[in-house]
């Protein structure tokens, strides 16, 4: 994996050395085994590596290939490296003395831009013709890797994080309040702007293209939410679903050191983490499995239908396993502020859950203490393996197929007796009542929200940056109304999806994060299944369950209750609370902080903080989501913007 950056001048001047040795600097640490610079014509491309795959040992970038004039960088894995092989017509031999961005240029110099339709996995490159004075740059279609721009008069430059390109002088740092108000309020990142004013970022499946000094940009990949597959029979759909996974398990082993995984007691870890075992185990491998539980003997309270210590059903995961080594990790005692800085300077950016952030970074400082060099996860999975199916429930009752609408409900409600009647009734018809009506319901239920509920934003910056307005346009609103269309719903949640720099920022641990559940073939394939698939007789994950109901213990497949992360955060944000006052008095001190947050309105409800009543809805909104993002953030604006003037 690497990062990388590039400039170029539009007058063809060269591009000054000092400049280039301050991006360098800036991105080593994202690549620490190697760092190169190419310059030529104005042009100047820098590429810092970190090699986590055999093939990373070949890696040369940045690549220049002389007969086309032309350089590429590749930051990324490509998870089809035999299928790509045998479509540039290289035999097998061949193909295994080349890196992932020999293979890629390959691809570019037979497709020119075309190449990203043949290229799956993780990936931002940048390809530049000093002949044609063209540049164009692209990103996977769900951003693992990050890619941001800037151009102004003169130049135009790109980089894997906006802090490389402030080291270009005459780059302003400053903080775009539009986007800074969408991250307030929840508002998903849609359109190029990022944090910082004048700073773009090249959006997931997305082509830019710079001619001359001309900007433009195109949209390469689309999810297709009419395509549907149909086979003959449920196991003919089990067996094709087995073989997606497997593959894209498969392809996340690609590995020149020790593999780990997150381990909780849900669906997604549990089946990435026991197939991957599965497959170690046939190569003479191990796998470090990491938990992430509260303290010893926690009982505090934890919500309605959730449970605290994932401990136990991981553990059972594990034991299934012979070569799978079982870790806990405990991040109680730790404040939600102890590595906040130091996370907003790794992500160039304010983390949105600091609670997580602590177990987070805990397994993150095991797993490179150890030498991993890749960290398995599941993130993706609520959207392809272990989706519920739940929308097929309206979708059948907008189908009007009353009788099989009420078999499925029915049976729902007796396989999830948690579950009230009201709740699935309303989940079957919410999506079809009009707007105003179902938020009248939603507010007479008590499940209504209001922005000063959860954000900590300021009300005159509220109204001076139009935030209802962007709420509104952005439908955040009305975001929680049940959905009709299952596969809809699920590609509006991926064309929000950008976690480019948390992937990056694994980097600083010397280990690529990867997610086979969000394997570019496996999603589109999870898309075009039919719901009925997932949700049949009242059991939800059905195709899942089906594929992994030999192999996944009782505890995990039977569960009735979800794992909450972080279940103590409230003991550790208790234990903080001198640490959490003197933040916010230095933040009311600096300059703008408190012209973006309500720093009053925090500091009265931290004067309030209650000794009970932490599963409540309210409590967890006002202090887990509400105050400690609002820290979050005024770390951010200090990052951004540190003269208190």
């Amino acid at each position: 994996m690497s990062a990388i950056a590039g400039l170029i001048r539009f007058d063809s001047s060269s591009v000054d050395s000092a400049t280039i040795e301050r991006i360098e600097n800036i991105l080593r640490p994202y690549g620490r085994d190697a760092q190169h610079h190419w310059c030529q014509g104005g042009a100047a491309f820098i590429h810092t590596l970190l090699r986590t795959t055999p093939e990373e040992s070949l890696d040369r970038q940045p690549l220049y290939h002389a007969a086309s004039d032309s350089c590429l960088l590749f930051d990324g894995r490509l998870d089809n490296r035999e299928d790509l092989s045998r479509e540039l017509g290289l035999d097998v031999a061949a193909a295994a003395l080349l890196a992932d961005s020999d293979l890629v240029l390959q691809a570019v110099l037979r497709w020119q831009m075309d190449a990203v339709h043949h290229l799956i996995g993780n990936f931002a490159l940048a390809c530049w013709c000093e002949r044609e004075r063209t540049l164009w740059l692209a990103r996977d279609p769900l951003g693992h890797r990050p890619l941001f721009w800037h151009q102004q008069n003169g130049f135009f430059a790109f980089a894997s994080l906006p802090k490389a390109l402030f080291a270009i002088p005459g780059v302003p740092r400053t903080i775009c309040e539009e986007r800074l108000s969408d991250l307030l309020t929840l508002i998903p990142m849609v359109g190029p702007e990022s944090f910082f004013k004048g700073i773009y970022r090249v959006e997931p499946g997305q082509i830019l293209v710079l001619k001359e000094d001309k900007v433009s940009t195109r949209r390469y990949h689309s999810f297709d939410p009419d395509r549907e597959i149909h086979l003959a029979s449920d196991d003919d759909y089990q067996q094709a679903f087995a073989e997606k996974v497997e593959q894209a398990i498969a392809s996340c082993l690609r590995s020149n050191g020790p593999i780990a995984s997150h381990l909780s007691s849900g669906f997604d870890s549990s089946s990435v983490t026991a197939l991957a075992a599965r497959q170690l185990e046939r190569q003479g491998k191990r796998l470090i499995a990491y938990t992430a539980v509260p303290r010893r003997d926690f009982a505090g309270p934890v919500p309605k239908g959730r449970h605290a210590d994932e401990g136990p059903g991981a553990r059972a995961l594990a034991e299934k396993f012979g070569n799978i080594d079982h870790l806990l990790v405990d991040s109680s005692g730790v404040s939600p502020l102890d590595k906040l800085t130091e996370d907003v300077e790794a992500l160039d950016r304010a983390p949105l859950n600091t609670c997580n952030m602590m177990w987070i970074d805990a397994i993150n400082a095991a797993a490179s203490e150890r030498g991993c060099r890749v960290l398995l996860s599941g993130q993706m999975g609520n959207m392809t393996i272990s989706y519920t199916g739940e929308q097929y429930l309206p979708a059948l009752l907008g189908q009007r197929q009353l009788v099989r609408w009420w078999h499925e409900i029915s049976a729902f409600k007796r396989s999830h007796p948690g579950r009230r009647w009201r709740g699935l009734l309303a989940q079957s018809f919410g999506p079809y009542l009009p707007v105003w009506l179902w938020l009248m319901i939603e507010m007479y239920r008590g499940k209504g929200r209001k922005l000063s509920d959860y954000t900590a934003i300021h009300p005159a910056f509220m109204r001076r940056i139009g935030t209802q307005e962007r709420v509104r346009k952005a439908g955040w609103d009305t975001s929680y109304r049940p959905w009709a269309d299952g596969r809809r719903m699920r590609i509006a949640v991926l064309n929000r999806v950008d976690g480019g720099e948390h992937h990056l920022a694994a980097s600083l641990y010397g280990f690529d994060m990867r997610d086979p559940t969000s394997d570019l073939r496996l999603l589109e394939f999870c898309l075009a299944v039919p719901d009925h698939q997932y949700l049949r007789n009242g059991q939800t994950r059905w195709l899942l369950k089906r594929m992994m109901g030999e192999i996944l213990p009782p505890e995990i497949l039977h569960a009735q209750t979800k794992g909450l992360q972080a279940a103590d955060w409230y003991e550790n944000a208790t234990k903080a609370l001198p640490q959490i006052r003197a933040a916010l008095d230095n933040h009311r001190l600096h300059g703008k902080i408190g012209q973006y947050l309500d720093l009053e309105t925090l500091q009265a409800d931290l004067e309030q903080w209650p000794d009970s009543g932490w599963a409540q809805e309210k409590i967890i909104q006002k202090y887990r989501l509400k105050l400690l993002r609002g820290l979050s953030v005024a770390e951010f604006i200090r990052y951004v913007e540190p003269d208190n003037s």
